[in-house]
C-alpha cells in the first residue's frame, strides 16, 4: 500500500490523500513519474486509488504520505517506514 498526497496548485491549493492498494497501480504511478508525466500520475492515482480525504492547510504538517505529487513535480517522503 502507498499513500499519495496529491496537490493541485490553485488559489487556494487543493490537497487530497489517496491510497494506492494494488501493486500494478503503484507501478503505473511510479513509471509515469519516472517518465516525468506527473499530471498523468495524478489522474491515475485519483481514478485507480482509494480516496481517503481532503487535506486542509492546518493539518498538512501532520499528514504522512509516501509520495507527494503536483502537476509538475513529485517528491518521495523518505521519513516514512
Amino acid at each position: 500500500m502507498m499513500k499519495v498526497l496529491i496537490t493541485i496548485k490553485r488559489s487556494p491549493a487543493q490537497r487530497y490523500l489517496v491510497h494506492l492498494l494494488a501493486k500494478t497501480v503503484i507501478k503505473e504511478v511510479v513509471d509515469l513519474i519516472a517518465n516525468e508525466r506527473h499530471s498523468e500520475a495524478m489522474v491515475a492515482a485519483f481514478t485507480k486509488g482509494r480516496f481517503e480525504r481532503a487535506i486542509s492547510e492546518a493539518e498538512l504538517s501532520t499528514v504522512k504520505a509516501d509520495l507527494i505529487i503536483t502537476e509538475h513535480n513529485a517528491s518521495w517522503d523518505l521519513t516514512t517506514k
